[in-house]
């Protein structure tokens, strides 16, 4: 198992090598949330935001059922001292209304896999309902406060997908935030954060991780682990 530094933390992480392992993706993400009291992080995988974010919160959940993925967390979460700080749940995300009342949380933050669940072959996978992402909003609006926010990254390509899906779920879009691997790329994924009880109305802007070779200024704020909101 592998052992890295979490950027901008004095944390360490462990990872697997034949399991899913962080990219710069969920570094910026966690850079765009907020502080509060209380958060979650959905399909949480190694660990990785929840480590980011956790000096932001009072207490931070995270749930996955990938039990692999888990033993790896949960050696983060000894080695790092943080079993007051972070709570781990190995549950699958559409059954949390029997562990959670609602209104609970200030922040989710959420890295969802990519795959089209209305056009996916459900024989390939495991669990076909964990792609259903329009049925996990509705879970993260059970679980948000009001006024409590959504931080989620997708492809750009869907991002009307997204964004309708989000509506659907009484969820309204405040931000949206394109990520281009270099100023003179096109954007592949975006952030969203979306807030509960909220009117209709959002901010766009662009980030851009390097300028030619070098990475820009707030990529640099990403890496020492700031807030860019």
């Amino acid at each position: 198992m592998k052992r890295d530094q979490v950027p901008g933390t004095n944390f360490i992480i462990f990872q697997d090598e034949d399991e899913f392992k962080y990219t710069s993706d969920a570094l910026i993400l966690s850079s765009f949330v907020k502080r509060g009291k209380k958060a979650m992080d959905l399909g949480c995988g190694n660990g990785i935001l929840s480590l980011r974010i956790c000096d932001r919160f009072d207490e931070v959940h995270a749930v996955d059922k990938n039990k692999n993925v888990l033993e790896a967390f949960k050696k983060s979460i000894s080695f790092n001292k943080l079993e007051d700080k972070i709570n781990l749940l190995e549950e699958n995300i559409f059954d949390l209304k029997n562990y959670y009342a609602t209104n609970y949380f200030d922040a989710l933050v959420f890295n969802p896999p990519y795959y089209d669940y209305e056009n996916i072959k459900f024989n390939t996978i495991e669990a076909k309902h964990f792609f259903d992402l329009e049925k996990s909003l509705y879970i993260v609006n059970y679980l948000l406060k009001n006024s409590g926010s959504l931080y989620i990254i997708y492809p750009t390509y869907r991002l009307a997908e997204l964004i309708f899906k989000i509506n659907k779920a009484s969820l309204r879009v405040k931000n949206i935030i394109n990520i281009h691997g270099n100023i003179n790329k096109e954007a592949k994924s975006s952030i969203l954060i979306a807030k509960k009880q909220a009117n209709f109305g959002n901010d766009f802007r662009d980030f851009y991780i390097r300028d030619g070779l070098d990475y820009t200024d707030e990529m640099k704020k990403v890496y020492r682990n700031e807030v860019m909101l």
